[in-house]
């Protein structure tokens, strides 16, 4: 099987590349779908301007000051300046360059608390990149506000309640896996998922393991006709994932054992060895050395080899954290 990328069906969420490079339509975790819970009240930001627009759910609520689309033609800045408020008192107010193609504030409530939290989601433009989100939440009498990495399609996420607790997931996968291996469509990275408590998005993804669970069988179905001696093209880039989610699920011995059996020893892509200056100093002898020493680098496994019980999967998602 060669892993074209003309559909890319990741367990946990599902979207064409490049077709639509942000998720729509409905979560996929596990063997369960569910739909994405609608927002309380939204407003997208595309190509015509705003002014003066509000939207508001319960005590929270966001007003558009100002919004002037990107004008790439002209090739000068245009602007977003917007500002937030809970029981009509002013919180916060930003102003920041237009970055994207478009963009959606929505009110969503991501925990039991009933004030509704602000999800600024922005999508910058290209074949699987980036979605960016900041959250901004009402915590006592200040506002904590969150910021992702720029996440591309298969890692762009979507809030939902999964476990039924109040408390909403989001449900990535990790971006560091994509290119490691194989290209962008062969790459088949773990999954992520952060439950949002106390404003911050709190790394819970080993406490979903039969969601785990499926989609490690999913990697298993995309690699178990492969051999070294006959091997399946893009392989080791889905082995790269495989290994990581049974490490995550408390499996990692078998999980290398089975990407022993399977992998890929013609394929060169990731072998290269670089320093922390990003200098190429070698080349690994193997694949499985190669991926080892990425697992490392990633904190999936300690300096010794063994699965880390202190990954947080937190940090390849959010970028920055701060109290206003």
């Amino acid at each position: 099987m060669i892993f074209s990328g003309l559909f890319y069906q990741y367990p946990m969420v599902k979207f064409a590349l490049p077709q639509v490079p942000l998720l729509l339509g409905g979560i996929i975790f596990g063997s369960v779908s569910t739909a994405i819970a609608a927002p309380l009240a939204e407003i997208n930001l595309g190509d015509m301007p705003l002014r003066n627009q509000e939207i508001t759910a319960g005590p929270t609520q966001v007003r558009i000051i100002e919004f002037e689309p990107a004008n790439y033609a002209a090739d000068e800045p245009r602007y977003l300046t917007y500002a937030i408020y809970v029981d009509g008192e002013f919180q916060t107010q930003a102003r920041q360059e237009v970055d994207f193609r478009f963009a959606s504030f929505s009110l969503e409530n991501l925990d039991p608390d009933g004030v509704p939290e602000v999800i600024f989601h922005r999508y910058t433009g290209g074949a699987h990149c980036c979605s960016i989100y900041t959250i901004y939440s009402s915590q006592g009498d200040r506002l904590h506000r969150t910021l992702t990495y720029p996440l591309d399609a298969a890692a762009a996420g979507a809030f939902e309640d999964v476990d039924g607790d109040g408390y909403s997931e989001f449900q990535s996968a990790d971006p560091r896996f994509f290119y490691a291996f194989g290209s962008y469509a062969s790459s088949w990275p773990p999954a992520v998922v952060l439950t949002f408590r106390g404003g911050s998005l709190i790394d819970t993804t080993r406490q979903f393991p039969d969601q785990m669970r499926a989609i490690a069988y999913t990697m298993y179905e995309q690699t178990r006709d492969s051999t070294p001696a006959d091997p399946t093209p893009g392989a080791n880039s889905v082995l790269a994932g495989y290994v990581a989610q049974k490490i995550l699920m408390g499996e990692y011995e078998s999980g290398w054992d089975y990407m022993l059996a399977h992998y890929d020893p013609t394929d060169d892509w990731g072998l290269t060895e670089y320093n922390a200056a990003g200098e190429e100093v070698g080349t690994f002898a193997d694949y499985p050395a190669a991926l080892e020493a990425f697992l490392i680098d990633l904190n999936y496994l300690t300096r010794d080899g063994k699965p880390n019980p202190y990954l947080d999967l937190s940090r390849p998602i959010v970028e920055q954290e701060a109290l206003l």
